[in-house]
């Protein structure tokens, strides 16, 4: 097996090579479960911070929420900039950037949802930050996302996700739950 099927195993690289600037849209069901979970008010008002070409916030919109979304290919750096007025954060950060955007998040002290890799909590320098700030919710999801959904249709994925959310930090915390979410049904839009 050489190092490009051994990563695609893993859920990394595809046979498709990497995206340019790691931009992969959100399938909108991914996005449609997590919402369906939350059941937020219809007057939330959420920052989507690594927004790339608006799938998320598509999706967001549809069930009525104010949405913001703002990306680094628009010259707003989730990392640098300064924090857009909303009541929650919810995005799919760069993979390679989840620790920081998580970090970024708890400075800005709003509830917050991320979707992350599955295995993102299996390696030992996250357990700190686990243990700092765990997530009130991780919700895996039941299927594996086609993160290709827009460039080769409907393909077989490898990678396995899961959404992490931490609620409002006023809240008291009893730990982290662990809820799978099952693939919601969008009239064959998936």
């Amino acid at each position: 097996m050489n190092g490009t099927e051994a990563s695609r195993i893993s859920g990394g690289n595809s046979a498709y090579g990497r995206a340019k600037g790691d931009l992969y849209p959100t399938p909108p069901e991914v996005t449609y479960a997590l919402l369906d979970f939350l059941r937020l008010p219809g007057n939330t008002r959420i920052w989507e911070p690594a927004c790339g070409n608006g799938d998320m916030v598509h999706e967001m919109e549809v069930w009525g929420y104010q949405v913001t979304g703002t990306d680094i290919s628009m010259g707003q750096d989730f990392l640098t900039v300064s924090p857009v007025s909303c009541d929650w954060i919810i995005t799919n950060p760069p993979f390679s950037l989840s620790e920081v955007f998580i970090r970024r998040c708890q400075y800005i002290g709003k509830p917050f949802a991320l979707l992350l890799k599955s295995q993102f909590w299996h390696a030992r320098k996250r357990l700190e930050l686990f243990q700092e700030d765990p997530p009130a919710w991780v919700l895996p999801l039941t299927w594996r996302p086609d993160f290709l959904f827009k460039t080769r249709g409907r393909g077989a994925p490898l990678m396995d996700v899961l959404w992490c959310v931490w609620a409002a930090p006023e809240l008291p915390r009893f730990g982290t739950h662990y809820q799978p979410l099952p693939r919601p049904d969008m009239g064959g839009i998936t």
